[in-house]
């Protein structure tokens, strides 16, 4: 029987040997990529976190800087450019872009949907873990982020808490100023107000001593004066019937309405005086409470001390004695 042999006898070995390095510089090449790309996504991830740890209020000088990011790497923040793309001309009216609304001169770029992008970076330069003869590669991520919410912060208007109801509106238009003399008797108007003689008497609206006073002593929480002045509802409207409806019922607020049967049934509707009645016959309850617990504490106050708990409980049931009578006066009484 005739036996087939191998045309290439012994060359096994030898290929084997030319074999192992292709095979060992394609793996390396595949642990570089591998490595590469694992910093690629941590790139991305420092990117996208800088974006975020930028917005307001935040501030990325304070946040913590990623564990897994190397000292000498770099991150940052800022603005980007703008995406014409998100400028929808459906929604690019007068009102809102201008250039002009009327005789109004309006800030087209302040509602431009296609503006306010932010931009977190991330850069990063390393050597790869093998094949070091390739030299360092480098790394730079983007990540972009639309923050244009136009909110008061971002249009320059105040946020403190006394300018709570600072208006948009002066951002967006430039609004006429008054001519003549208006601004001026405005001042004068102001300082009548201010200066006027009766007004340490209308100090009791919202800066009488007393509340804060039995807060102090007794511990309550709060402890501010009330404020009794009536105010207006919030509404937006150019509707003068409803404008005039609003005055209406603050004027009710004010002098109150007297409760009618009908038809049509009117509802009572306490007045200012009757409010603040009811708000000082609450606190003198809440004071005559306070003192009866000393009375009955355990052990008991000094005599003397009992004596002049008393003679205040007594002073203050009559108060609530002498308001509780007023109030009860004012139920039929208003503008109705």
């Amino acid at each position: 029987m005739k036996r087939f042999g191998s045309d290439r006898p012994g060359l096994a070995p030898l290929e084997l040997v030319i074999a192992v390095p292709l095979f060992l510089f394609i793996m390396a090449l595949m642990i570089n990529f591998g490595t590469v790309a694992a910093w690629r996504v941590r790139a991305l991830a420092v990117a996208r976190h800088t974006v975020w740890a930028s917005r307001h209020p935040r501030n990325l000088a304070l946040a913590p800087r990623p564990e897994y990011w190397p000292a000498n790497a770099g991150l940052g923040s800022g603005g980007d450019a703008d995406a014409p793309i998100l400028d929808d001309p459906r929604v690019d009216l007068p009102v809102a872009r201008g250039p002009r609304l009327g005789s109004f001169v309006v800030n087209s770029e302040l509602l431009d949907p296609a503006r306010g992008f932010r931009r977190g970076s991330s850069e990063l330069t390393r050597d790869f873990p093998l094949l070091p003869t390739l030299g360092p590669y480098e790394l730079r991520s983007r990540a972009p982020l639309l923050d244009n919410c136009w909110q008061y912060h971002q249009m320059s208007l105040p946020r403190y808490w006394h300018d709570r109801w600072a208006h948009r509106v002066t951002a967006l238009y430039q609004l006429p100023t008054a001519g003549g003399n208006y601004l001026a008797m405005y001042v004068q108007a102001a300082l009548a107000i201010l200066n006027m003689p009766e007004r340490p008497a209308l100090l009791i609206l919202d800066r009488d001593p007393e509340f804060p006073a039995y807060a102090q002593r007794f511990g309550w929480r709060g402890g501010g004066s009330p404020d009794f002045h009536p105010s207006l509802t919030s509404f937006c409207t150019t509707d003068l019937s409803v404008a005039h409806d609003e005055v209406e019922r603050l004027l009710d607020r004010i002098g109150g309405v007297r409760p009618q049967q009908g038809p049509p049934r009117v509802n009572h509707v306490p007045s200012l005086a009757e409010r603040m009645a009811s708000a000082y016959i609450n606190l003198y309850q809440s004071v005559i409470q306070e003192l009866n617990s000393q009375l009955n504490a355990v052990p008991p106050p000094p005599p003397g001390q009992i004596a002049a708990i008393q003679a205040e409980i007594a002073q203050l049931q009559q108060w609530v004695g002498i308001l509780s009578n007023f109030r009860q006066s004012l139920q039929n009484h208003g503008r109705r």
